[in-house]
């Protein structure tokens, strides 16, 4: 079998995600070309993963024929021109998260995406883990009933970032809801079938980022403040959301808030059982039902190879079976971009509602 080729435009920090996942497809994958305006950087992934062709301008690997699909690896606002540029010379293209600066920009990728017949898929990871695919299956199968409300979140004690563009809104679009808050509330919504977002209401504060005399104590472990960098995003953000289907969601995210310690959680009400996750708690993954008349609460113990999922395996097979990406419809993702705007509109006028069209 011919294997696809693929490029890696971004040789950041999140680009080993990219790269281990796909050398681990390495029977039909094959890593073959990196780029990065830093050609050391790029060169020490290709001596790293054994990359034959290094570039430092992707409209380079654009021009190639070989290349089936590129992974970008790239700053947020870079995310949609890349994407697009892409997508328009013929290639598949696997993007970071979030997709984009802004709702208009990821159904911009959406369209082109359709109309050049390519695939397109966001790499929100959390939809391919054991965990997910047991709860996924677990709501489908109605094992909650009627789901109602549901909250999540990603708080942190200090995870300020510390250099670079994420702290500028221009740059990055906003601060930990479009960095942390796309991973658990698109979980959550995803589990919930993504239903139709009627209103919203949020606030955010940045208490922490913009007072330099606090910045370095919230900014991550080991790491040092770059006080020439501008602060123009929240530190913190919470939100409430209600359904067209009479069912709502809250949310929580934080870089800097003062609690007892960094934690992920999701939990869904159903009328027929409830189901939350804590990374902080002893247990996980828990859910609370009845049976035979009696409170029940059940501890899954999921085997780490129960389904064999994986982004990276994913995508290739929807590229080689010309199939779409079911686990991450790039449609979804883009609603995901969608919530963000309204989240900061309604934040922007100090939490008043904002209505869906």
């Amino acid at each position: 079998m011919k294997k696809l080729k693929c490029a890696i435009i971004g040789a950041g920090n999140i680009s080993g995600k990219h790269l281990h996942g796909y050398k681990s497809q390495s029977d039909r994958v094959e890593l073959a070309a990196v780029c990065d305006i830093i050609p050391e950087r790029a060169e020490a992934k290709a001596k790293e993963f054994g990359i034959p062709d290094v570039y430092t301008d992707y409209g380079m690997i654009a021009k190639r024929k070989d290349i089936d699909f590129v992974c970008i690896c790239l700053p947020n606002y870079l995310h949609c021109p890349a994407t697009v540029q892409f997508l328009n010379a013929g290639k598949h293209v696997h993007c970071e998260k979030p997709m984009a600066l802004n709702g208009k920009q990821a159904n911009e990728m959406l369209a082109v995406s359709r109309a050049t017949g390519k695939k397109l898929m966001v790499g929100v990871n959390n939809r391919f883990t054991n965990q997910a695919a047991f709860v996924k299956g677990y709501i489908n199968d109605g094992k909650l009933g009627k789901v109602y409300y549901s909250r999540c979140g990603w708080i942190r004690r200090g995870g300020l970032s510390y250099a670079g563009w994420f702290c500028d809104k221009k740059l990055a679009g906003g601060g930990p809801m479009i960095d942390l808050g796309v991973h658990f509330i698109d979980l959550t919504l995803y589990y919930l079938g993504y239903p139709e977002f009627d209103s919203i209401s949020a606030r955010t504060f940045a208490k922490f980022g913009t007072d330099d005399n606090v910045r370095q104590l919230y900014t991550f472990d080991g790491a040092k403040a770059d006080f020439n960098q501008k602060y123009t995003v929240e530190d913190f953000i919470a939100g409430f959301v209600n359904f067209k289907d009479d069912s709502c969601m809250s949310f929580e995210v934080s870089w800097a808030s003062n609690i007892e310690k960094e934690k992920t959680f999701y939990e869904i009400l159903g009328d027929k059982g409830g189901l939350r996750y804590d990374s902080g708690a002893a247990a996980p993954l828990k859910i609370y039902s009845v049976e035979q008349g009696q409170f029940v609460d059940i501890e899954p113990k999921i085997k780490s190879d129960a389904y064999g999922i994986s982004e990276f395996g994913h995508f290739a097979d929807c590229i080689l079976a010309d199939k779409e990406p079911t686990i991450a419809p790039p449609e979804q993702t883009a609603k995901m971009m969608e919530l963000i705007d309204a989240a900061y509109k309604s934040a922007e006028k100090n939490g008043r509602q904002v209505v869906f069209k």
